[in-house]
């Protein structure tokens, strides 16, 4: 339990001290650490929680709706070629290009909102979570099937005790990675035509020079993302036994 915790209070008092190094140099752009973390707790049961919120929710949803369609893909895609024909060239040829630069693209087919919101990312998950589970599906030796067959399973229980298993620890690597990029696409997207979320708050603020308040949805945006990748980690350490560390 020391160490669960100590790597985490170590690297977090490295930043604060390079933190407060660099707020003694400019100090009028760069606000001191104790003052705006005083400022982000006064502002997080009103403003700052709704901020959070939505844009908690926006990557949530994108992460559901992208699992639920590329899990079953990317699966068809491991244990079916022709599936892999049709779908690794539209991969291969997609998933190299910034889907930041299809917002325009995307907002003017599905409008001004949350939807476009969305999908964008969408978009940035999907491709990687699809490659990474048909790799894992791909590589599974015949003779596990071989042997679910013997004892009398079906395509469920090939499913069930030999695709998900090996699956899973990809598809929560995929996940862990996607994350970060959906995040950053998601601050990029959230500064066009809306007033909730992290990159609304923190360009407004930049825009009307409030830089303790920026920096206090800077802090925001932080907890957002921690509070996911450890979700994620619990997620991996239940459905993933195998994989724990000692």
């Amino acid at each position: 339990m020391k160490r669960f915790f100590s790597g985490p209070i170590i690297g977090l008092g490295v930043v604060i001290l390079l933190w407060a190094a660099l707020s003694s140099f400019r100090p009028e752009i760069i606000p001191p650490p104790l003052s705006t973390f005083a400022l982000f707790f006064s502002l997080l049961p009103g403003v700052l929680l709704a901020h959070a919120g939505a844009t908690m929710l926006r990557a949530v949803t994108a992460i559901v709706v992208t699992s639920l369609i590329a899990v079953p893909l990317g699966v068809a895609a491991g244990r079916c070629r022709l599936i892999d024909r049709v779908l690794s060239p539209v991969s291969y040829l997609l998933y190299p290009i910034p889907k930041v630069a299809l917002l325009p693209v995307v907002m003017l087919l599905f409008g001004l909102g949350n939807q476009a919101k969305v999908i964008l990312l969408i978009l940035v998950l999907f491709f990687q979570m699809m490659l990474a589970i048909r790799d894992a599906a791909a590589n599974i030796p015949d003779q596990y099937f071989t042997t679910i067959e013997v004892l009398g399973g079906g395509p469920l229980a090939k499913l069930r005790y030999v695709i998900i298993p090996a699956g899973l620890p990809r598809y929560v690597t995929a996940l862990r990675v996607g994350t970060g990029t959906a995040l950053a696409a998601l601050f990029f997207s959230e500064t066009f035509a809306t007033h909730y979320g992290l990159g609304f708050f923190i360009m407004d603020c930049w825009m009307r020079i409030n830089y303790p308040e920026m920096f206090a949805g800077i802090i925001a945006m932080g907890v957002v993302g921690g509070i996911m990748f450890a979700l994620i980690d619990l997620a991996e350490y239940l459905l993933i036994p195998w994989n724990r560390q000692k």
